[in-house]
């Protein structure tokens, strides 16, 4: 396998994520993705807060990509071009034959990543999704029918028949690319820092409340 794609959304961190290790453990150059696509995702724009978390969130996320021997690319969809118009243009890109990401739950989201994983599958490449945001997928907390609990009491005593999950271990020290950073497709990066107020502080940990609020 030439390289992966590994696409980053809701789970903006390197430990404990599913879906990377099991790109890393493809044995193939990982190529790590962020798509910024409000649109496809939810009926609102983020405000000014939440786009001042994400830039920073992103850019943290980066630096320890870099750290690592690797780095993150950026991209945005928009009205002419969509996150699957994105990963396959990526993919055409690097020679990728393979996407993995971690599943999200909101109905818009399961909708569009189905959307995006038969096109993809129908174009020969391999898609691999894997839980890294819930402790137990909708699927296990269900009663005898198949339904959503209604009582509290059934459902947490079905909870703790649960075996809790053990913390992912990820393989940083293979994510490198073999050609190092150079071969990963630049980054054009916009669209967090729109005038919604103060940037804040570039340091993730750091609450600047005098000019956040």
């Amino acid at each position: 396998m030439k390289s992966v794609l590994i696409w980053f959304r809701q789970d903006l961190r390197l430990e404990d994520n599913a879906a990377l290790a099991l790109a890393i453990q493809e044995g193939a150059p990982v190529i790590p993705l962020f798509i910024f696509a409000p649109k496809e995702e939810f009926s609102w724009d983020p405000g000014g807060a939440a786009r001042w978390w994400l830039h920073h969130a992103l850019h943290d996320l980066d630096s320890q990509l870099r750290d690592k021997g690797s780095r993150l690319i950026l991209r945005r969809a928009g009205e002419d071009q969509g996150s699957l118009d994105v990963l396959e243009q990526l993919a055409r890109e690097t020679g990728a034959e393979a996407v993995f990401w971690n599943r999200c739950y909101e109905p818009g989201i399961i909708e569009r990543d189905a959307a995006v994983e038969k096109a993809l599958c129908a174009q020969g490449l391999q898609v691999e999704s894997a839980n890294s945001s819930v402790l137990f997928e909708p699927h296990q907390i269900e009663n005898k029918s198949g339904k959503p609990f209604q009582v509290f009491t059934p459902m947490w005593r079905h909870y703790q028949k649960l075996e809790m999950p053990a913390v992912v271990k990820v393989p940083l020290s293979r994510l490198a690319s073999p050609n190092g950073r150079r071969a990963i497709p630049s980054s054009r990066w916009r669209c967090c820092r729109r005038s919604h107020g103060t940037e804040g502080s570039p340091i993730i940990g750091e609450r600047p409340r005098e000019r956040f609020v």
